[in-house]
């Protein structure tokens, strides 16, 4: 007996079709003339273990090719009732579909319990049934809602000294506009905001002295030089309004007390040179005249001052010289420069005078 009809003993024997809707498979009578049937079962229980092999090996069902389906034909010993099916698919499909449905044997059921379930689908078929979901869109940002109020600007924080400087330029813009009271009245509200605003001080100070107040304006300067000693723009300016008053002396001493820190300024050296030499104070001038010019040699001026304290002191020829280098600074105004010449005419009528005279007898 063959391979296939021992199975399907078996099946009768165990009461393998439970389900009224499977298909019922029974086993075929041998018949008289077995010279053709053993062809044919040995053909189908070749197919039938290949199919079983492969869906073991694969996990999928065997699906025949068109051509080995159109070469192979059913077996005779196997009939397949199709009583409940809605329409015959083929001899092909039949096959595929009696091969699905035999028992396996012993040794082929106990391997495919070990082995995991078969997907009824191929996985690509299954990521199609069941795509990821796209990622939610971010809820859209409202814009902000508009206003007609426009948003007030941040406060400007202003230092003191700031809103002195706007009230110095107040006071200047004034005192060019002849508005001499709103002029005072600006100054004087700068230094309430800071004292010690030099620009605003000096203003004032020559505001005032302009007007007639001369005591008002020594006050104002005299302040300056409480808060600061050592600040000679105080003490130069100070100087100049005594001088005007006739108060050389006074003059004099308000730059000696602020010497100290003068001796890198050469206005401040030159104007207390030119003081000195009102009090014929020559040799001190000199000194004085001296220093500025080392610090600024091409002033016409400052070197005729001190050629004046040169011949003062008789000495003649360096005070010559003295006049010779101011002239060629080329910066002296024709009246001095008329002076100059002047003078050196003088001192060379000197030396002629002292060449001709006969040396003294004894």
């Amino acid at each position: 007996m063959s391979l296939i009809n021992q199975v399907l003993n078996q099946l009768e024997q165990r009461g393998a079709h439970t389900s009224p809707n499977q298909t019922q498979i029974r086993a075929v009578p041998a018949l008289p003339k077995r010279d053709w049937i053993k062809p044919v079962a040995s053909g189908a229980a070749a197919l039938m273990l290949v199919g079983l092999g492969a869906w073991v090996w694969q996990h999928r069902e065997v699906r025949l090719e068109p051509e080995v389906q159109g070469s192979i034909s059913p077996s005779p010993a196997v009939e397949v009732d199709t009583s409940n099916a809605d329409q015959d698919p083929g001899p092909a499909t039949r096959l595929s579909y009696e091969l699905s449905v035999l028992p396996l044997p012993e040794p082929l059921r106990e391997r495919e319990s070990a082995t995991p379930p078969v997907p009824e689908r191929p996985l690509v078929k299954a990521i199609d049934a069941e795509p990821v979901p796209a990622p939610k869109p971010a809820p859209p940002i409202s814009p902000p809602a508009i206003t007609n109020r426009e948003p007030s600007p941040p406060l400007k924080q202003v230092s003191p000294k700031q809103r002195a400087d706007s009230d110095y330029r107040k006071g200047v813009q004034a005192q060019q506009q002849g508005r001499i009271p709103e002029a005072i009245a600006a100054y004087e509200a700068a230094l309430k905001l800071d004292e010690q605003h030099e620009a605003t001080r000096l203003a004032m100070a020559a505001l005032l002295q302009e007007n007639g107040q001369q005591g008002s304006a020594e006050r104002i300067l005299q302040a300056g030089l409480r808060l600061k000693p050592l600040h000679l723009s105080y003490a130069m300016a100070l100087a100049r309004m005594q001088l005007e008053r006739d108060q050389l002396d006074q003059a004099l001493k308000t730059l000696q007390s602020h010497l100290v820190a003068a001796d890198n300024n050469a206005d401040y050296q030159a104007f207390y040179a030119a003081l000195l030499q009102r009090q014929d104070r020559h040799k001190e001038a000199a000194n004085h005249f001296q220093i500025a010019l080392q610090l600024v040699p091409r002033n016409g001026v400052w070197r005729v001052g001190y050629a004046i304290s040169l011949q003062a002191v008789e000495r003649n020829e360096d005070a010559a010289l003295a006049y010779k280098q101011a002239l060629a600074t080329h910066t002296l105004s024709p009246e001095l420069t008329a002076f100059v010449q002047q003078k050196l005419d003088g001192l060379k009528l000197s030396r002629d005078a002292a060449k001709s005279e006969p040396p003294p007898t004894h």
